[in-house]
């Protein structure tokens, strides 16, 4: 049962967060994913046989038919009752990289980044080591089942309306930059393995699902909820998200984006 935070927005910021309360807290409705319904995922990123495996999950590549890729027209925003993603940040884009001609990445869904947002606490340090369970029986994933990827990790529960708002956003990332090298692991508060997996199928996400994740959360002391890293491919984060906030969804791209060049211009040398 998480005992973290309560739900609560910050109302002196534009930051949607949850305080822990009881996992039987009923999930907000009112999100839905603007991709085509895919179930959750269990298998290891890049289809290489590693610790943590899942059986009856397609990989993280090319090939995979259990996500049907977007087209790389960038997809209209999503609406937000708190957020609405409509409201565009005044400030430009940022430059690509200049290793971009290495990797030939689709056009981003987010145009504007807030050069504020993703400087949260972690960043520069490694993540921190974890074997947890998934959503099916008897299987874990740990640090080493995403090595060498690129990895958005979320910590998020079934209770937390603002993670059912972010969630879906995350699942639309991934589906675009998955062949990229790019993975989305959440890591659910929740132990009810039942209950993650209704939301995620409610909520239509595409994601690499771990389960039990409160004491792992706890270890980073986070005051708001949900929380998300960017993280390199060796491991490291670069890029610290405290609390929901919508505006900061084009820095997040963005940041992803700068990883997966990097990663691809390392695989070169």
């Amino acid at each position: 049962m998480p005992r973290l935070w309560l739900a609560a927005l910050v109302l002196t910021a534009p930051i949607a967060a949850c305080d822990k309360g009881p996992s039987t807290l009923s999930p907000d409705a009112a999100v839905a994913s603007a991709d085509a319904p895919t179930p959750s995922e269990a298998a290891v990123d890049g289809g290489e046989p590693k610790e943590g495996d899942e059986a009856g999950a397609a990989p993280d590549d090319e090939t995979s038919p259990a996500v049907v890729e977007p087209s790389t027209e960038p997809a209209p925003s999503e609406p937000s009752s708190e957020s609405p993603e409509s409201t565009e940040s005044p400030e430009a884009a940022p430059p690509e990289p200049e290793a971009t001609a290495a990797l030939e990445l689709p056009k981003p869904i987010h145009r504007n980044a807030k050069k504020s947002c993703g400087k949260d606490p972690g960043v520069g340090t490694r993540l921190k080591g974890f074997k947890l369970p998934t959503t099916e029986p008897g299987k874990t994933y740990s640090n080493g089942s995403f090595r060498g990827r690129v990895m958005l990790v979320n910590f998020w529960g079934t209770w937390c309306k603002p993670c059912l708002k972010e969630l879906p956003k995350f699942s639309q990332l991934y589906r675009r930059y998955r062949k990229h090298g790019m993975t989305l692991l959440a890591i659910a508060t929740d132990e009810d393995v039942e209950a993650v997996k209704g939301t995620l199928a409610k909520h239509k996400i595409a994601a690499k699902v771990a389960t039990g994740g409160e004491d792992y959360a706890g270890q980073y002391a986070s005051e708001q909820f949900p929380f998300t890293f960017v993280v390199d491919h060796k491991g490291v984060i670069q890029a610290s998200y405290f609390g929901y906030e919508a505006e900061c969804m084009g820095q997040l791209e963005a940041d992803i984006r700068t990883q997966l060049v990097k990663r691809a211009a390392a695989k070169k040398k």
